[in-house]
Parts: structure tokens; sequence; C-alpha cells
């Protein structure tokens, strides 16, 4: 499904910045683990491994909150 680590992303950041608009600092904390967001949109092929990686980190948000 094309497009998926796009969604997965934009899920990630209305998550962590809940409408303070510092998204920027998730997006860099997302290339600091080797996911460059500017790489995806919604018709960029999925990578499985940050698909997973993405999931995992929006399901520990979820705990924690």
């Amino acid at each position: 499904m094309a497009g998926k680590v796009h969604e997965l992303i934009e899920e990630l950041v209305k998550l962590r910045s809940a409408g303070s608009g510092s998204d920027h600092f998730l997006r860099a904390h997302l290339m600091l683990n080797g996911i460059d967001p500017n790489e995806f949109d919604e018709a960029s092929a999925d990578d499985p491994d940050v698909v997973a990686q993405l999931q995992k980190m929006i399901d520990d948000f979820k705990r924690k909150g």
C-alpha cells in the first residue's frame, strides 16, 4: 500500500505536537532515527521496516499518554 509511511508520519505528528506547532522537533527526531519525512508522500513506496518503526513510536506514545 503506497503512502502508508506518509500516513503514519502525519498521525505521529498529530499525536505528538497536538497543535503546539512543534512538529519540526518531531521531524528532526525522525531524521535522527533514519527516517526522512520529506522522502515520503502519498505515492511513495512503503518500506516495511520504516512502517514498523513508526507504528512502534505511535504505540509507545499512546501507551504513555
